[in-house]
C-alpha cells in the first residue's frame, strides 16, 4: 500500500520534484528537537541550572555533560549555545525569533562551532581550535564549541586541550559531551562544570510519544508506546527512530503487532505465560512457548531481559509494591503461590544464561538450556516454610522422647527387680534419634554455622572500615555510584544494584549496605558481581576500593555498638587526660580524638 502511494506521487509530481520531496524529509527525532528548555524531556534540574546561569550572568566557561545515548546533551547544549547568544533573552530562554536563534537552529550560525571528536580526534584538530579562539565572535556575543564524543579524543589532543580549556578567553564557552565518562581523564573534569543526564522514565517517553503523534494526527496503539519506550531503555532519539520506522511500514496507524515485528521485541503477554510455565514445571509447553517468541523476531537476549524484569517485578509485587502491573488477568495471584527462593534461583539461571550468550554465535542453545533447567531441575518451592517444618518435626520427636524418658525412669523407681545397667540400655534404644532427624540437625546447624561465620567476618570487616572511615571518601563513592556505576553495567544487574548503598568508607574499603536479606545472601555469593563491582569504582574513582557488604538490620546493630564504644572510649581518655596530663598523653589522645580532645590547666578549673 505505502509502495504503491509513492509510484502514485511520483507519477502525478514528475520525477524531479518528487526526488526533492523525499529528500525534504527529516527524520523525527531531528523534527522534534526541543528549541527551548522547557521542551527538553526528564532533565529538569540541569535545565533550570543552565537557566538560571544565563539569567544571572553567570557562564562557565566550560561545560561537561555526560550520560547514556539520547537524553538531551546535544540538544541542551545547542540550547545553551543559542540562549547565550541571543539578542532577546528572557529568563533564561532563547526566544526562538531574533537573527542570530534563527541562524543557530539552520545551523548557519558562524560563532556556534559543532565538533564530531570521533572524526576529529588527533592533535592537529585541537591545536586549530587552540589557535582561532583568540579571534572575538562575530555575530553572537559568545564563540561556542560542542564538541560531541568528547571521550573519543586521543591522550594527545587531551593535552592540547588542557590550557585552553582552564583560562579560554572570556568570549568564548567549551560544551563537551560524552557518553562514556570514565574515559575522560581526570584532568579534563576538574576543568569543567559536570552535568550527569539520567535515562527519561518510560512514562516521559510515552508522553512525548503522545504528543507528537497528536501533533501529526497519527492514530495509535496505548500498548505500541510502552514496548517503544522499553526498547528504547531511557532515550529520547532512539524511541523517536523507532517510531519513525514503524511510521514507515504503516503510515496510517501505530499498531502493537507491528511494532512487536518491526522491534523484534517479545510480546509482554506471551512472556507472562511463559514465565508461569517454567514456574509450574511445564516443559514441553514452555519450549513450544519459546520457539515461538523467536520465530516471531524475538532474539534470546530480549527474552532473557524480559524473563529477568519480569522476575523483579514479581518478587517487588509480592512484597507489596502496588506500582507494579502486570497484562495478564489475575497474574499477582497465581505469583503468590511461588516461594522467594523458586524466583531468586530462576533470576541467577537466567543471569548465567544471558552471560552465556557472549560465548556463543548459536544464541537459542543458551536460551533453551536455561528452560530446561529452570523447568526440571527440583526446587524447594517454600524454603522459609521448609525450614518451618523440620523445626516443628525435630519439636514434636524431642517432646515424644521427653515422655519416653520420663516413662522409664517412672517405671524404674517403681520397679525394684529392673538392673539399672538393662534401664539404661533400654532407655538408650528407645531415645535414639531416627537417622532422618540426624540428617535435619545436620543441615540446620550447617545453615546456622555458614549464616554466623559469615556475620561475624563481615562484623570485623565492618569495624575496620568504621575505625579509618572518611567523609571524603564516601562523598567520593556516591558521587559515581547510581548514574555512572549503572552505566558499566549489564541491564540483567542493575536491579541488584539498586538495593546497595554506600554508607561508610575508608581509603581502602567501603561498607555497601543491602536493603533486602534474600538480596545480601545473593550478592554475598555471587563473587563475580563484587569483583566486577570493585573493578568499576576503581575506573570510576581513580582509587581501589575492596567492598564489604553488610545487611540493612545488621548495620543499624553494628553503628549503634560502634558508636556506643566510640563514645566510652572518648569518655576513657578524657578522664585519663584530665588525671596525667603529660605531653605524651596529650599527643596519644590527639592523635586518637583530633579537635575533640580539650586540655585545661587545673588553675583554670
Amino acid at each position: 500500500m505505502r509502495i504503491q502511494q509513492l509510484l502514485t506521487l511520483k507519477k502525478e509530481l514528475g520525477v524531479f520534484l518528487f526526488v526533492r520531496l523525499m529528500m525534504a524529509y527529516q527524520a523525527l527525532y531531528r523534527r522534534w528537537r526541543p528549541r527551548t528548555f522547557e521542551a527538553v524531556v526528564g532533565q529538569s534540574a540541569i535545565c533550570d541550572t543552565l537557566r538560571n546561569s544565563i539569567k544571572r550572568h553567570k557562564i562557565s566557561h566550560a561545560f561537561l555533560f555526560s550520560g547514556p545515548r539520547g537524553t538531551g546533551k546535544t540538544s541542551c547544549a545547542k540550547i545553551f549555545a543559542k540562549a547565550i547568544n541571543c539578542m532577546d533573552s528572557k529568563d533564561g530562554e532563547p526566544c526562538n525569533q531574533c537573527s542570530n536563534c534563527l541562524a543557530a537552529d539552520k545551523g548557519i550560525l558562524n560563532d556556534i562551532i559543532e565538533i564530531d571528536a570521533a572524526s576529529n580526534n588527533g592533535v592537529d584538530e585541537i591545536r586549530a581550535i587552540r589557535d582561532k579562539v583568540k579571534y572575538a565572535p562575530t555575530q553572537g556575543y559568545y564563540k561556542v564549541y560542542i564538541i560531541d564524543e568528547v571521550h573519543m579524543l586521543s591522550i594527545g589532543a587531551f593535552n592540547a586541550l588542557l590550557k585552553t580549556l582552564e583560562e579560554p578567553p572570556e568570549h568564548v564557552v567549551f560544551i563537551l559531551a560524552t557518553t562514556e565518562l570514565q574515559k575522560v581523564p581526570a584532568t579534563i573534569i576538574s576543568r569543567t562544570q559536570r552535568y550527569n543526564f539520567k535515562r527519561i522514565s518510560n512514562d516521559q517517553l510515552v508522553a512525548r510519544m503522545k504528543f507528537i503523534l497528536d501533533q501529526e494526527k497519527i492514530a495509535y496503539d496505548e500498548k505500541s508506546l510502552q514496548v517503544i519506550a522499553q526498547v528504547a531503555d531511557g532515550g529520547m532519539r532512539d524511541s523517536l527512530s523507532i517510531l519513525d520506522q514503524i511510521l514507515s511500514y504503516d503510515q496510517a496507524k501505530i499498531n502493537y503487532q507491528d511494532t512487536l515485528a518491526i522491534t523484534g521485541y517479545a510480546d509482554q503477554v506471551k512472556i507472562e505465560a511463559l514465565f508461569l510455565d517454567l514456574l509450574n514445571k511445564k516443559t514441553s509447553q514452555a519450549l513450544e512457548e519459546v520457539e515461538e517468541l523467536l520465530n516471531n523476531g524475538a532474539s534470546a537476549k530480549n527474552i532473557l531481559d524480559e524473563i529477568i524484569n519480569l522476575v523483579v517485578k514479581a518478587m517487588l509485587a509480592i512484597k507489596g509494591d502496588t506500582t507494579v502491573t502486570f497484562l495478564s488477568a489475575n497474574y499477582l495471584e497465581q505469583l503468590r503461590l511461588i516461594s522467594t527462593q523458586v524466583l531468586s534461583q530462576t533470576l541467577q539461571l537466567a543471569n548465567e544464561a544471558l552471560n552465556s550468550l557472549r560465548y556463543t554465535n548459536q544464541q537459542q542453545i543458551p536460551l533453551k538450556v536455561f528452560v530446561v533447567r529452570i523447568s526440571t531441575q527440583d526446587v524447594n518451592a517454600t524454603v522459609s516454610q521448609t525450614d518451618a517444618a523440620e523445626i516443628k518435626q525435630l519439636q514434636t520427636k524431642v517432646e515424644q522422647l521427653s515422655l519416653q524418658v520420663a516413662e522409664l525412669l517412672k517405671k524404674a523407681n517403681s520397679s525394684a527387680i529392673a538392673k539399672p545397667s538393662e534401664i539404661l540400655t533400654e532407655i538408650k534404644d528407645k531415645v535414639r534419634p531416627t537417622k532422618a532427624v540426624n540428617q535435619n540437625v545436620a543441615t540446620l546447624k550447617k545453615k546456622k554455622t555458614g549464616l554466623q561465620l559469615s556475620t561475624e567476618a563481615n562484623l570485623k570487616k565492618v569495624n575496620a572500615v568504621l575505625s579509618q572511615a572518611t567523609k571524603q571518601d564516601l562523598n567520593t563513592i556516591k558521587d559515581v555510584w547510581q548514574q555512572d556505576m549503572s552505566s558499566l553495567l549489564e541491564v540483567s544487574q542493575r536491579a541488584l544494584l539498586e538495593v546497595l548503598e554506600p554508607v561508610a568508607a575508608s581509603p581502602t574499603q567501603v561498607v555497601l549496605k543491602c536493603k533486602y536479606e534474600f538480596w545480601f545472601e545473593r550478592a554475598m555469593a555471587d563473587e563475580n558481581f563484587i569483583s566486577q563491582l570493585e573493578n568499576n569504582l576503581e575506573k570510576l574513582t581513580q582509587h581501589k576500593y575492596q567492598i564489604v557488604l553488610v545487611s540493612e538490620n545488621s548495620w543499624t546493630t553494628i553503628r549503634q555498638e560502634y558508636v556506643k564504644k566510640y563514645k566510652e572510649h572518648l569518655i576513657i581518655a578524657q578522664k585519663e587526660l584530665a588525671s596525667n596530663p603529660n605531653e605524651e598523653v596529650i599527643k596519644k589522645a590527639k592523635s586518637l580524638f583530633g579537635d575533640l580532645v580539650n586540655v585545661k590547666d587545673d588553675s583554670d578549673l
